[in-house]
């Protein structure tokens, strides 16, 4: 479980908002986050961070971005603070921040997610997405299954689909702690990083890494299998902290909107 209720305070919590703050800007045709963040009390890389997938150049103009209130609601470590606006469901906070919906009622005890009170400030779980370096296993991954969705009893991670043996590379530097076969999950390798972090790569097809090799983050570490869970090409990933299952989609860089 990620449990990120001891990061903030209630005095975060009740923070009224600014004197006549706007919690939306519709960005103009051609705009860039450069030129939007000249116009507002937040800097660039805030901005980003508060609208992690809205990466286009220029920016869609269709697309409203959310602003934070002041920067010290949205750490480079996390997490973000959030003020709930009329029409927000968890479901599209969730869908914005590209976090799993489980970890953000997860880090908001006691929140009713029917019952969202306009105005009320809650926590966003991000964890270290402009610090920590990470990368998807994949170029371009499709999740098929998310860390809100633990169907498979001790899978807790997510479902990768793939093309047929793509390459799959680890989120970031790391030693190889475990490579072989493992019950329920095929071909394994196991990552250990900094942090007491650990990535799991599983269905593997082919391992191209041995226990103790020490990785640079660019060697692959094995070719993606036949995923059962969806019964396609491609991998179980799973992301531990601590030997806790944590939501990856919290630590890893946001994906684009697909419109």
């Amino acid at each position: 479980m990620l449990v990120l209720a001891g990061c903030s305070t209630p005095s975060r919590l009740d923070t009224p908002p600014p004197s006549g703050f706007q919690p939306f800007y519709q960005p103009q045709p051609g705009e860039s986050f450069g030129q939007v963040a000249h116009r507002l009390p937040v800097s660039e890389a805030e901005l980003k961070r508060f609208n992690p997938r809205s990466q286009e150049t220029p920016l869609n103009s269709s697309r409203s971005l959310r602003l934070p209130e002041r920067s010290s609601d949205v750490p480079a470590e996390g997490p973000y603070y959030y003020r709930i606006q009329p029409g927000d469901t968890l479901s599209k906070l969730a869908q914005h921040f590209h976090i799993s919906l489980l970890s953000l009622t997860q880090a908001n005890p006691g929140l009713q997610p029917e019952r969202l009170g306009i105005g009320q400030r809650i926590i966003i779980p991000v964890e270290g997405r402009d610090i920590n370096g990470y990368r998807w296993p994949v170029d371009n991954p499709q999740v098929r299954i998310n860390f809100s969705h633990q169907r498979w009893g001790v899978h807790q991670g997510l479902t990768l689909e793939t093309e047929p043996r793509e390459e799959i590379f680890p989120i970031a530097p790391g030693q190889v702690v475990f490579a072989g076969e493992m019950r329920g999950f095929g071909r394994v390798v196991i990552v250990e990083h900094s942090g007491r972090r650990q990535s799991i790569y599983g269905y593997c097809h082919a391992l191209f890494v041995e226990e103790r090799n020490r990785l640079s983050g660019r060697h692959p570490v094995c070719s993606a299998g036949h995923q059962r869970q969806i019964n396609q090409p491609g991998i179980y990933f799973e992301l531990r902290e601590e030997g806790r299952a944590v939501s990856p989609e919290n630590y890893l860089p946001a994906l684009p909107w697909k419109d």
